[in-house]
């Protein structure tokens, strides 16, 4: 009868063992989603803060065109100058990020 324990103690140990060692890699698993999730919202936040930069230089120099052209022509809005103005702001845009993206690499 003794050996019958024996034997069910052996078991119930191998049994707690593998529970155990499952457990622990499912909270190494969680750890490594939680830094991988920290590194992800990181990465979302410096590409946001780029957009919103961007965006505040587009506004600045679409704001600066428009006063530049109100103050070349009062009476007329010479909408073909205003335009030209915003082709130029837009190439503008794309040299800013071309000199962001080269310093980046």
């Amino acid at each position: 009868m003794s050996a019958f324990f024996i034997f069910l103690l052996f078991v119930l140990n191998i049994i707690t063992i593998f529970a155990i060692i499952v457990l622990y890699l499912r909270q190494n698993r969680l750890s490594m989603l939680e830094k991988d999730q920290k590194a992800v919202i990181g990465e979302m936040e410096q590409l946001l803060s780029g957009y919103l930069m961007d965006m505040k230089e587009d506004n600045e120099t679409l704001v600066k065109a428009i006063k530049n052209s109100v103050a070349m022509n009062p009476e007329h809005g010479q909408k073909g100058q205003e335009h030209g103005s915003i082709k130029e702001t837009k190439e503008e845009k794309q040299e800013k990020k071309r000199t962001r993206h080269s310093a980046r690499v």
